[in-house]
């Protein structure tokens, strides 16, 4: 099997906040985690079995080399979900970044770089 991924990933243990974007009376979920990052997705956990294609409004609270924490929200669409007993990890692909959640992005994954 051949390697897709344009961009590495990066292990990452932060917590995650997200909800669909479509349903505007959908509530924000707390996951239990962020597993990896990418500068074109990420693997997290969710308690729930998310559809492929749908489409989710992130909010990550991640790092910089100073250490310093900035919010950064990113809309993904579900890829793939494997289902677990207590979580599913589920991979999401980034859609419509602008410049400063990119440059954003960009400083977290320098930071995991150590």
């Amino acid at each position: 099997m051949s390697e897709r991924r344009k961009h590495p990933r990066y292990k990452a243990r932060i917590s995650i906040k997200y909800r669909k974007l479509d349903d505007a009376h959908a509530e924000w979920q707390q996951g239990p985690g962020l597993k990896d990052i990418s500068l074109g997705g990420m693997l997290f956990s969710a308690y729930d079995v998310i559809p492929s294609s749908t489409v989710l409004l992130f909010k990550l609270q991640v790092f910089t080399q100073d250490s310093a924490a900035r919010l950064v929200e990113v809309r993904a669409r579900v890829v793939g979900s494997k289902e677990g007993i207590l979580s599913h990890d589920t991979r999401v692909e980034f859609i419509d970044i602008d410049n400063p959640t990119k440059a954003g992005l960009r400083e977290f994954i320098r930071y995991l770089k150590g």
